[in-house]
């Protein structure tokens, strides 16, 4: 027997052909996905990282310049993986060399996502290494393939053995021929048995043997399919066994079209009708098993938010890439061109969308197909045909002379983005006015502290003068105006304090520290002893938590709120206050913290048995010298719930009021948890 050698690839009935390149080419599609890039700074454990990263990695959305500790992003490794990947860090780090690694990430709980990592370190002049950086892909669609291949292959064995097929292998560069053991059964040999061509030759049915040898011979010629099915007569050389044999084989070529290895299965067809059933309904469940994937990848294509159009190069005589005619596309093209795909399959790009030239899409595509090189882009697009917005593109080289292009439609996106920098301009102003603002509030306080307390001052001192030098000299009704001078001047006195309190609040800021409530509580206290005892009040209060705040504001916080129960008593009854906390429920935060409402917040409660209001009027009294009863009745200037609201949102929280009348009111005061909760 001669000896030619060849290399052509398998081929397979048409209808299985076509099913395969179909799969092979929508599997290509899908595997298509944006590279996420990042960077360690490994002296502050920061890890930077675009978008992407923080998807794969399921971390909620961070700025680009924020980083994150190293150990966000290791804690989604799979644990199975978790150590190996620390170790190929640490070596890579060791040994001066690139690091790679395949991995898996949980996502979710529930969700496994395999990554392909590559990247590099520098070193500092001391030979320490400073940072790390590279890049991350998302190979699930890969590793997913290969474990399908895997089941696959480990399927056709399982139906190999069942349905007893035999195999054969022969070298044809140094004719050495294997048989498997079901293989020398059929030609009635024992599993010891020596075989070559010459005893295989020998083992047929003298009629069929040389019709079985030319078939053999054609599969080696150049040029052929190398194709081997056949059905032939076998007498067994040591049983003398007459069976029917059907053979079916393949002839492997190299790269000069020589033939270099034939291979193949047998199989006993002597009761040929059971064993044709049995392979044809083998072929369909296959074929049909093909088809529902094949299905189900293009139903998951189409399904894909991403526009994506598989496109092959058109060249001109010089190999100059002149254009693309669009092989594929799904049907997310709809959305984002509102074309369908039937319109744009078959067709060439700059037919379609000859915008692609001028925006310098088309420039990307014949470099990534140049170039193997992945690219991105973000431009705007315009035609004559009326299609104009922005668009996102990523593209990748498949195969020799094709690119598969994922696109989005981000006209949207890039007008809010485009609102949002107008609006981000617009408060730059407003933070410009608010500035001035605050410094003429500024101004107005350091003229509140001197320049109207300083008459104030000399009025109180005149009056006080009149009363004390001309009493005896003054009528009743002198004597009763120069108290009422006396307390307006000691009123507007109070009113000129509060208001530089509530203006400091807003233009001064003290720096944070942790502060013990339970200290703050016991000063306050301790300087309303006089008033507490006056009005006989019993105080309920237990330890309350440690804040992140400024002592002197939470301190006026806790001053204002209890002196106000104090005042607001109810006639003939003697003042209870109830102060508690407790851990708020996500429910409970006012409007104003509804957006924090995945951080926790104490929930610290000052409750009275006072005269209480009217709760439709609760936003009136945390307004500045608004006030809800009458003057002559409970002094005040009406600054004092307003400082407090000043207070606690400045300290990153909120008040809030409940209240009847006659049933006494409960202030609430909502202030962000400091440290871990145990």
């Amino acid at each position: 027997m001669d000896n030619p050698v060849a290399d052509q690839p398998n081929t397979y009935p048409p209808e299985e052909d076509l099913l395969l390149r179909s799969y092979d080419q929508l599997q290509t599609a899908l595997s298509i996905g944006l590279i996420a890039t990042w960077f360690w700074d490994i002296n502050t454990d920061k890890v930077y990282g675009d978008a992407n990263l923080f998807h794969l990695f399921g971390v909620p959305e961070n700025p680009e310049d924020k980083g994150l500790p190293l150990k966000v992003f290791t804690n989604n490794i799979h644990d199975d993986d978790r150590a190996r990947v620390s170790h190929l860090i640490e070596e890579a780090m060791r040994n001066h060399h690139g690091y790679e690694a395949e991995y898996r990430i949980l996502v979710d709980d529930h969700t496994i996502k395999w990554v392909l990592a590559r990247g590099r370190l520098t070193y500092n002049a001391d030979d320490q290494p400073r940072s790390f950086s590279g890049v991350l892909v998302d190979v699930t669609d890969r590793k997913n393939a290969e474990i399908h291949s895997q089941e696959v292959e480990e399927r056709l064995r399982l139906a190999i053995e069942s349905a007893k097929l035999g195999t054969w292998d022969l070298n044809l560069l140094t004719g050495k021929l294997i048989w498997s053991d079901r293989t020398k059964r059929l030609f009635g040999l024992p599993p010891t048995a020596d075989v070559d061509y010459a005893v295989f030759l020998a083992g047929i049915h003298p009629e069929d043997r040389d019709r079985t040898d030319q078939t053999v011979q054609a599969c080696f010629e150049p040029g052929s399919s190398g194709r081997y099915d056949i059905e032939y007569r076998t007498i067994g050389l040591e049983d003398g066994k007459l069976r029917w044999i059907r053979a079916n084989g393949q002839t492997v070529f190299d790269a000069q079209g020589s033939a270099i290895r034939f291979i193949g299965t047998v199989i006993d067809i002597t009761s040929s009708k059971r064993t044709e059933e049995i392979l044809q309904r083998r072929v369909a469940e296959q074929t049909q098993d093909l088809e529902r994937q094949t299905h189900q990848l293009r139903t998951i294509l189409d399904a894909s938010l991403n526009s994506i159009i598989a496109m092959t190069a058109i060249r001109d005589e010089t190999e100059t890439i002149v254009d693309f005619v669009m092989d594929t596309a799904n049907e997310a093209v709809i959305k984002s061109n509102f074309m369908t795909p039937d319109q744009i399959v078959g067709r060439t790009l700059l037919t379609v969308f000859p915008g692609n030239k001028d925006n310098g899409f088309f420039d990307l595509y014949v470099r990534v197909v140049q170039t193997g090189r992945p690219e991105e882009s973000v431009q705007y697009y315009r035609d004559e045909f009326g299609l104009e917005g922005w668009f996102e593109v990523s593209a990748v080289k498949q195969g020799e002379d094709s690119v598969i292009v994922t696109y989005n439609n981000i006209t949207d996106r890039k007008k809010v983005e485009m609102a949002a920098q107008q609006h981000a301009a617009e408060l730059k102003e407003a933070n410009a006015e608010l500035k001035r603002s605050n410094e003429n509030l500024q101004q107005f306080a350091q003229i509140a502290s001197h320049d109207l307390q300083e008459p104030l001052r000399r009025i109180q001192a005149f009056s006080d003068m009149l009363q004390s030098q001309f009493a005896d000299s003054l009528s009743e009704g002198e004597t009763d105006l120069i108290r009422r001078i006396q307390k307006s001047a000691r009123r507007m006195q109070m009113l000129i304090k509060d208001l530089l309190m509530y203006s400091q609040l807003t233009t001064q800021r003290e720096p944070f520290a942790p502060v013990s409530l339970t200290d703050v509580l016991t000063d306050v206290l301790s300087d309303l002893e006089m008033t507490v005892a006056e009005k006989k009040a019993t105080i309920n209060a237990v330890p309350l938590p440690t804040v992140l705040g400024a002592p002197p504001r939470l301190r006026q916080l806790f001053q204002n709120l209890i002196a106000n129960a104090l005042k607001f008593t109810q006639t003939g009854q003697l003042p209870v206050l109830t102060i508690r906390f407790r851990l708020a429920m996500a429910d409970e935060l006012p409007a104003l913290l509804h957006d924090q409402r995945q951080l926790p917040f104490w929930l610290i409660s000052v409750a009275d048995n006072g005269i209480g209001f009217e709760e439709k009027y609760k936003d009136r009294i945390f307004t500045p010298f608004q006030r809800l009863h009458d003057q002559t009745t409970f002094s005040g200037t009406g600054i004092g719930l307003a400082i407090c609201q000043r207070v606690v949102e400045s300290h990153g929280g909120a008040i809030d009021a409940i209240s009847q009348p006659g049933k006494g009111a409960t202030f609430n005061v909502f202030l962000p948890v400091y440290g871990e909760l145990v």
